[in-house]
């Protein structure tokens, strides 16, 4: 009796045993596949979460990205933020729980972007240049596209206001030329927004900050541009109060001048800075030792508007008036280059 006891209790415990292993190893393949996905990248879950949705269900993927949203949530409640310097876009989604994105999924293909990151919302994305998010939402799914910028333009300008933030540039008689040069900028902005031919333009800066040299020469090529104007303030080498003053434009020597070339660009805004202005044409200068001309791939101008160094023209140029001439000019030039097949 005692035998058949012993016998039935180790089946038991065998039984008992098998049931814990195969527990135990369901758990920790679980774990494993949890521990996985916690240490994948943004990029690795997006591609992991849209096979495992496609085992699930017949999804045909017309858009490159699809995330469902809230109940209640439309197009008008979604926050895109698109900077065009860092080609980072951010969509935030309102009125979500931290682990939204564990239990709704962003699917999709990740064409052109770098890097991907998810959190209580928000969506950010670095892109391997600039594209226009083009975004709508149907059954209750916001779904996403990234246009280049020559897919929504005829043509494309990039324009840089010259240094800002804790980089003022040239300083005279308690005036910047960085706020010279945003200002000339800004008024440049007001009259490309009102112009009704189809041309992009992108900024480096509106505001007072430093984009670095790397990113403010990059967004020519980032973009796609046709060209790319940097408008600065000029002063002596000495940085005395001087009689020289005038207007100069700087090109890149070291690159072809046939064409549609920096060089033209230069003589172009010249001509037209100059003719706007009524300034001394101080003419076109070698820039190739300038970076964001240097290391531009798109024809690349540098305007000198006039000297901080001389007393009329500084006084010129910290006027309203004349920021609205030279913003003018550079206007003209820039429809005149792209009138000319820039």
């Amino acid at each position: 009796m005692e035998g058949k006891i012993l016998k039935f209790s180790s089946l038991i415990l065998m039984a008992t045993l098998i049931v814990s292993a195969v527990v135990l190893g369901q758990y920790s393949s679980i774990h494993r596949r949890e521990l996985k996905r916690e240490q994948m990248s943004g990029l690795q879950m997006l591609a992991y979460n849209t096979r495992q949705a496609k085992k699930k269900e017949d999804i045909r993927l017309r858009h490159q990205l699809r995330v469902e949203l809230p109940a209640g949530i439309g197009l008008q409640e979604v926050e895109i933020e698109n900077d065009y310097v860092k080609q980072n876009i951010v969509i935030r989604i309102p009125d979500v729980e931290k682990d939204y994105f564990s239990e709704h999924p962003l699917l999709g293909r990740s064409n052109h972007i770098n890097d991907l990151y998810l959190e209580n919302g928000r969506i950010e994305l670095t892109m391997d240049a600039v594209y226009e998010p083009q975004c709508k939402v149907e059954d209750g799914y916001l779904y996403l596209d990234f246009l280049k910028p020559q897919e929504i333009y005829d043509k494309v300008v990039v324009i840089d206001a010259g240094h800002g933030g804790g980089a003022p540039g040239a300083i005279r008689q308690g005036i910047m030329e960085k706020n010279i040069n945003l200002a000339i900028v800004q008024e440049l902005k007001a009259l490309l927004d009102e112009n009704d031919q189809n041309i992009g333009v992108y900024y480096t800066r509106t505001g007072d900050v430093n984009p670095t040299f790397a990113q403010r020469a990059q967004l020519g090529g980032k973009t796609g541009a046709n060209l790319f104007i940097s408008v600065h303030s000029n002063s002596t080498v000495e940085g005395e109060m001087s009689q020289y003053h005038g207007t100069e434009v700087m090109y890149d020597e070291q690159k072809s001048e046939e064409g549609c070339s920096s060089k033209r660009l230069a003589q172009i805004c010249l001509e037209e800075a100059t003719a706007a202005m009524g300034s001394k044409s101080n003419g076109v200068t070698y820039g190739n030792s300038i970076y964001i001309i240097r290391n531009n791939e798109v024809p690349a101008a540098l305007i000198e508007v006039g000297f901080m160094t001389n007393q009329e023209e500084l006084d010129k140029m910290a006027s309203a008036e004349y920021q609205k001439k030279a913003a003018r000019g550079i206007y003209n030039a820039i429809l005149r280059a792209l009138e000319e097949g820039y």
